[in-house]
């Protein structure tokens, strides 16, 4: 039964509705009656109703303020309104705190009883959308980490993120200023559902419960994301974890954290603990690889991940797999090493295990791994002579690109064997573009490009890697032209942005 609290100041009036109101066929029980708001306040205290029915206007403290203050203690507590004629000022403040149901003065039992019953049967509502607002709340608690874990995977693996799970994502994040990082923990084995749990609560002991904000597993890799203001922490706290796992089951374990980014950066952080395990190694003797103590000498640059990812053209493809050459070449990386990077950046992007690049010559693994992520780009060039033969002009302007004389009469009848007018007009038709602009926009971009990679690097030495004259007089004036910027300006910025 709902209790009912009846503040009356006149006590013929509250003595009468307490007779005439047939309580407990209503389901209601008045436990109490007061003569003005204090005094219902302090009877509250002591045994809160569910309804109180109050009058309007009362000496000391009236209905509005009685209301207003039992609502910031009791806000489930419903609420009945006895007003007059001529209260109309006192029943809009009423309206206003939200009050639905009235009584108004001099009433029947009839009257009454129908408000009543009125306000049970909304409380009632009220009280079963709140239950069912807990029962969903407990179950959202309870999926909480299968959602987590289910979005950091499609985030880390890059796949597309559903509807649904970019709204969780925003909510995820919504109240989140500090950056995470990523912990790779490694075995020989594959890890199944006892040897995740067993590692979960080996670092939610050692790192604090609030540490594993999510959580998820490839197979012999488990991948926790952690506030990044942790990792110092987490650094100090990987070889107690990993001798706990050990006691558990006797398997070596090798880890790997990330630098700091936000959770919507999990595949990029993600592709650094990679790198670390790939070119690191994990079988060394380190019991944490950190990428903020990485050398920095990687091949971290080497491969322009999001220039492949946005790139629009088989052209503009083709421009960031020979950039990546170019820099291996200067850094003396044998053809087996380049090879290795090159499909270390297919897995990386697409998860491609098998049917490794294996050119017979760095050229046509090269033209491989274009077409490779021409492929998953969908991007490929047409399947007509026209596309065959643009094909063939392009990778001719790489394989020439250092030489200064490149001009389109050289290209075409010294390279291609191809009129010059026809070579000419084909070229702008399929590019969109001039030969000649292309090639000083494409030389250009390299220049920034190694100039990033390599801010040291001797302007004669930069000059001749993209076909100017070893001077530098040349590549300076056409960098300023093409940038609007003096190229040693260029080169202090980029030193600047490596401090």
């Amino acid at each position: 039964m709902m209790k009912v609290l009846l503040v009356d100041d006149e006590d013929i009036e509250r003595e009468g509705m307490a007779e005439i109101i047939p309580w407990e066929s209503v389901g209601m029980e008045l436990v109490d009656m007061a003569w003005n708001g204090i005094e219902a306040l302090e009877k509250m205290e002591k045994n809160p109703p569910d309804i109180v029915i109050t009058d309007i206007k009362m000496p000391v403290m009236d209905g509005i303020e009685l209301i207003r203050r039992a609502r910031e203690r009791y806000p489930a507590m419903g609420f009945v309104v006895l007003s007059g004629y001529g209260d109309y000022e006192f029943t809009s403040q009423a309206m206003e705190l939200g009050i639905r149901h009235y009584i108004l003065k001099p009433c029947d039992e009839k009257k009454i009883v129908e408000v009543l019953l009125n306000l049970k049967k909304d409380m009632e509502s009220q009280q079963e959308k709140q239950k069912s607002v807990q029962k969903l709340k407990k179950n959202y608690r309870r999926i909480l980490p299968h959602l987590k874990e289910q979005i950091l995977y499609e985030l880390i693996t890059k796949k597309e993120l559903s509807l649904a799970d970019q709204t969780l994502l925003a909510d995820f994040t919504r109240n989140l200023e500090d950056d995470f990082i990523l912990l790779s923990v490694r075995s020989p084995l594959e890890f199944d559902q006892l040897d995740r749990f067993a590692m979960n609560n080996i670092l939610e002991e050692l790192l604090g419960e609030e540490a594993i904000y999510a959580g998820t597993a490839f197979r012999k890799e488990l991948v926790f994301l952690i506030p990044a203001a942790l990792l110092e922490k987490t650094a100090e706290c990987i070889r107690e974890a990993h001798e706990e796992y050990a006691k558990y089951k006797k398997l070596p374990l090798h880890s790997a954290v990330s630098g700091n980014g936000r959770i919507e950066e999990s595949y990029r952080l993600y592709g650094q603990i990679q790198e670390l395990f790939y070119f690191e190694g994990a079988e060394g003797e380190q019991e944490l690889l950190r990428y903020d103590r990485y050398d920095g000498e990687t091949d971290t640059a080497i491969v322009d991940y999001d220039g492949i990812r946005n790139a629009g053209s088989y052209g503009e493809l083709l421009f960031e797999i020979y950039s990546a050459y170019a820099k291996m070449e200067l850094e003396g990386r044998s053809e087996e090493q380049m090879a290795g990077i090159y499909n270390f950046a297919l897995k990386r992007l697409f998860g491609e295990e098998e049917q490794k690049a294996e050119g017979k010559g760095i050229w046509e693994l090269m033209e491989q791994v274009t077409d490779r992520c021409a492929r998953q780009r969908n991007i490929l060039l047409p399947e007509n002579k026209d596309g065959e033969r643009l094909k063939l002009c392009l990778y001719a302007v790489y394989r020439n690109l250092k030489n200064p004389d490149l001009s389109l009469q050289y290209l075409a009848s010294e390279v291609l064997f191809m009129n010059e007018d026809y070579f000419g007009r084909f070229f702008t038709r399929c590019m969109h573009e001039k030969y000649s602009a292309f090639l000083v926009r494409v030389r250009i971009l390299l220049a920034k490009r190694l100039l990033a990679y390599f801010p040291d690097m001797k302007l004669s030495q930069l000059a001749e890697q993209i076909g100017y004259p070893a001077d530098g007089q040349y590549l300076s004036k056409v960098f300023k032209k093409q940038t609007n910027m003096l190229l040693s300006d260029y080169r202090k910025q980029i030193k600047k942005e490596k401090e």
